[in-house]
Parts: structure tokens; C-alpha cells; sequence
């Protein structure tokens, strides 16, 4: 499946107790054969993956307790790295795409989990209307740790830094800042980037996480 396909196709799935927003990167550390056959295949046929964040750990014996274990909301994970370390051990590096919206579920025999998705429209560029100009110099100050101390190495975001736009300020923080997965995954849900903003905006002044310090 490619970004341009039509909705409600079926695609892996990689469930993770993170949020992988658009834009994003994500290294994971791949030795289960079910996975590494995944990304061999999205290797080979340059085709993505879904990443899925993992709401609630109750046991999954079916798939609608997967359903209502998953979030119904991901994002769609194109591989770029896929390096040897030592036998039946790869590091992947992957940056998340396009959001999709979780259609239904299924379990093949080697304990892949396969979704039914739709995709959903990428956000509309937005400019940053001036009263979130504090959080964007919030953001630009926790990349600036984050380069100067290499916490997440040299390609932190796959795209440049796009401080005036909404939607990449919003994904941003949302996956840098310490908040819930359900939290995440409701900023990940919001259609328009602006209220995905003002909603981080509320969370950062509410919480007090204005005062965060990255070590």
C-alpha cells in the first residue's frame, strides 16, 4: 500500500506503547521473526507500515480485545534503516507519514497483527497565529538540548524545522513532551492542526510543564 492508495486497505502493524505523530522518527530494535519479516517485506516492496500505540496491557486472546486494547488512531511508518548488529538483531529507523484511522484487526499465524485502515487527510499548513509563539520558542529551546546533548542523534525529525507551521510545532511537542499515551493519541486524532495546538498549548499551562528541563 502506498500513501496514494484508496482507503480501508490492509497493512502490518506494529504496536508500541509510544505515539508516532507525521513527521516524527522512530529507531526500534527489530529480533521477533515476525518483525523482521514485516520490515523485510516493507523493504522490498517500499510499502509502510502502522504504528499503534498500546492503550490498555490486558491480555489480547482475540481480535476485539485487541481493538479495544490498541488506539484506533496511528500513523503510517515508511522504513529508511534497516541495519545488522548481530544475528537475527536489526535497528530500524522509520518516520511516520501519513495518520490513519484503525478499521478492524486481524492476527495471522506468526502473530503479526494486520489492520483495516483509512487513511486520513494530511494537515493543511496553517501559520502560527501569534499568541503560540511562546510554546513554538518552548519548542525550538527543547531542540536545541536535544542537539546539543545528541539525546536522540542527528535525525531527531525527518523534516527541516518548520516553527511557523501549526500542525508541525503541534506533533512536535506532543511527542516530545512527557504526557500520557491517551493524551497523545487524542492530539494525534485532532483534524485541524490549530486545535491540535491550542490543546498542548492548555496541557503546558495547565500542568506546568512550561519549567520542563530535558536531561
Amino acid at each position: 500500500m502506498t500513501e496514494s492508495s484508496s482507503p480501508a486497505n490492509w497493512i502490518p502493524l506494529f504496536p508500541l506503547g509510544t505515539t508516532l505523530f507525521p513527521g516524527g522518527v522512530i529507531t526500534l530494535k527489530i529480533f521477533e521473526a515476525r518483525y523482521l519479516d514485516m520490515m523485510r517485506r516493507c523493504l522490498r516492496e517500499n510499502t509502510p507500515f502502522g504504528v499503534i500505540s498500546i492503550l490498555d496491557n490486558k491480555p489480547i486472546d482475540s481480535d476485539a480485545s485487541a481493538i479495544a486494547n490498541f488506539s484506533n488512531i496511528g500513523t503510517l511508518a515508511k522504513l529508511e534503516e534497516f541495519d545488522p548488529i548481530q544475528p537475527a538483531l536489526y535497528m530500524t529507523k522509520s518516520y511516520g507519514t501519513q495518520r490513519f484511522r484503525l478499521l478492524a484487526i486481524t492476527q495471522e499465524s506468526d502473530g503479526l497483527w494486520m489492520g483495516q485502515v483509512e487513511l486520513i487527510d494530511r494537515d493543511p499548513e496553517i501559520p502560527l497565529p501569534k499568541e503560540h509563539e511562546k510554546v513554538a520558542a518552548l519548542l525550538n529551546e527543547i531542540i536545541a538540548v536535544i542537539k546539543s546533548e545528541e539525546l536522540l542523534g542527528d535525525d531527531a525529525f525527518k523534516i527541516p524545522a518548520n516553527l511557523d507551521d501549526c500542525g508541525w510545532v503541534a506533533n512536535r511537542l506532543a511527542e516530545l513532551l512527557p504526557l500520557p499515551l491517551a493524551q497523545k493519541n487524542h492530539l494525534l486524532a485532532q483534524s485541524n492542526p490549530r486545535i491540535r495546538l491550542d490543546l498542548i498549548s492548555e496541557i503546558i499551562e495547565d500542568d506546568g510543564l512550561r519549567n520542563i528541563v530535558i536531561h
